[in-house]
């Protein structure tokens, strides 16, 4: 029997939901896990992406009766919950029974973009609101579909028992019976206002969402309800997108740090205090509290300390200004058409060893060239007469330059001073390397796996100082690379030139 204080974390993922069991100082003490299956199909020529929210809620029932059953009477021991999960995937439910009236509508699933041509909002206006560009990945527009396309939901509104939100507020709904959202999950429907923190009416009106449907939104610490545990009433103090949360796993992020995560796309944030970002980067909210201190932590069995600096940014706001790489991991079935080649592990280190003495680039538009120049419009190319293998190097040289021009706005925040790295593409040493000789900054990178995991549970915790992470690192050192400035400094040309026409 375990007498330390523990924290219970929860990610709702694309693939699996995780529920684990932290110590107050950091330590994983048990996981579980449960997968949740992603289906695609074709209607009228749309492709819809979903995943059923009755397997979802089972698999995280699954995992919590395991713990309950593992732990016994230390389930007592619990002292705090949070729960991360996916941003833009949504869901329409009965708020009186609980019954699901639609799939989960995934964050891939764009079947409502013809509504955001009839808002007539342009994306400055709707990133002056919500941080964010128009894009039908996120909510509204799917909210509105649901709303017109399906009878179960209209049904239902009818009866003033409709609700219509992200994941988390399904999973709030059944394990807490409270109906609530927090502002990084809110923010992904597209209808959050950053400066109000609540819903923002004149999108609400555009797109004819009425907010009866909404859950409520809360700030990142709010109490978001008790869940049951072997008859122990667990608060949840915490809840985030998962993205959001990865941020807090090493405790809280390093305002002088970039983090890039490398998979289907590369995404990029770092840490700001200010709302406004510079052109082609959005704005998340990371951590919005209510009005507390660290006296509301977690206590654990030692004493915890809090420096000045830290107790300051307790109880700060802070935001992630943020860039996507669309091309990444999710262009390799265009490349492997291209080349004729298997895109392996072996084929990406043979092709970034190649020193070309040519012209070798890529201009990168798979699944539209994302920030931060955000178009549509435009159609991959590569430079002439490249062998398969430069065709692989300069598609791989095409992330690593986007993500530089990325970093290299996000330095008006001062010069970065370090990355830390993850994701598929990044176990390519050559990748990191490339990215610290650009960069000229140190690249860390480690396959924390548990990132959001971890984090949301040091949010839940109450942002204890004494908080560690055993996830080893290698460490990439910049060097000078004049190849590698040169094709970089090509590749902007080229760019320039192709985005004029």
């Amino acid at each position: 029997m375990t007498t330390q204080s523990l924290i219970l974390a929860i990610d709702q993922g694309g693939q699996s939901s995780r529920v684990a069991v932290y110590s107050a100082s950091g330590t994983q003490v048990h996981c579980f896990s449960a997968p949740c299956a992603t289906y695609r199909k074709s209607v009228d020529g749309v492709e819809y992406i979903e995943q059923d929210p009755q397997d979802i809620l089972s698999g995280i029932k699954e995992c919590l009766d395991k713990i309950r059953k593992l732990m016994g009477e230390d389930v007592k021991n619990i002292l705090a919950a949070g729960f991360a999960g996916q941003g833009s995937s949504l869901l329409c439910w009965n708020n009186k029974t609980g019954e699901a009236l639609s799939p989960v509508l995934s964050w891939q699933d764009i079947r409502g973009k013809d509504y955001l041509d009839e808002t007539l909002l342009t994306n400055s206006q709707t990133q002056a609101i919500t941080g964010l560009r128009m894009s039908p990945h996120y909510g509204a527009s799917k909210i509105r579909w649901c709303l017109d396309h399906n009878p179960h939901v209209q049904q239902t509104y009818k009866n003033n028992s409709l609700s219509i939100g992200p994941i988390v507020s399904y999973i709030f709904w059944h394990l807490c019976s409270t109906n609530l959202v927090d502002p990084g999950h809110a923010q992904r429907t597209l209808l959050w206002n950053l400066q109000t923190k609540t819903w923002d009416q004149h999108l609400l009106d555009l797109f004819q969402i009425p907010r009866s449907v909404l859950p409520t939104p809360k700030l990142h610490n709010s109490h978001f309800g008790y869940i049951d545990v072997n008859n122990i009433s667990i608060p949840f103090k915490a809840s985030a997108r998962d993205q959001g949360a990865s941020l807090f796993a090493r405790g809280l992020p390093d305002k002088n740090a970039c983090y890039v995560n490398i998979g289907t796309g590369a995404f990029i944030q770092r840490v700001s205090e200010k709302l406004i970002a510079p052109e082609g980067l959005l704005v998340s909210p990371l951590w919005i509290p209510e009005n507390t201190s660290p006296k509301n932590s977690v206590e654990v069995s030692s004493p915890v300390c809090y420096a000045a600096d830290f107790a300051s940014d307790f109880q700060k706001a802070l935001y992630a200004w943020e860039a996507t790489v669309n091309g990444a991991a999710s262009a390799i079935d265009y490349i492997e058409k291209e080349t004729n080649l298997n895109i392996t592990p072996q084929q990406i280190n043979k092709s970034l060893a190649l020193a070309p003495t040519r012209e070798c680039y890529f201009l990168n538009a798979v699944g539209g060239l994302s920030a931060p120049y955000w178009r549509t419009d435009v159609q991959s190319r590569f430079s002439e007469d490249l062998s398969a293998d430069e065709k692989v190097l300069a598609w791989l040289e095409s992330i690593i330059f986007q993500i530089v021009i990325n970093v290299r706005l996000m330095d008006s925040l001062g010069k970065t001073q370090k990355i830390y790295i993850s994701g598929g593409i990044s176990n390519a040493d050559a990748i990191c390397q490339k990215l610290a000789d650009l960069l000229e900054a140190p690249v860390h990178r480690s396959e924390n796996t548990d990132a959001t995991l971890q984090g949301i549970a040091y949010l839940a915790a109450g942002q204890p100082e004494l908080w560690g992470s055993e996830t080893a690192e290698d460490i990439f050192t910049p060097a000078p690379n004049a190849g590698l400035s040169a094709r970089f400094q090509l590749w902007q040309n080229k760019l320039g030139d192709w985005l004029k026409n």
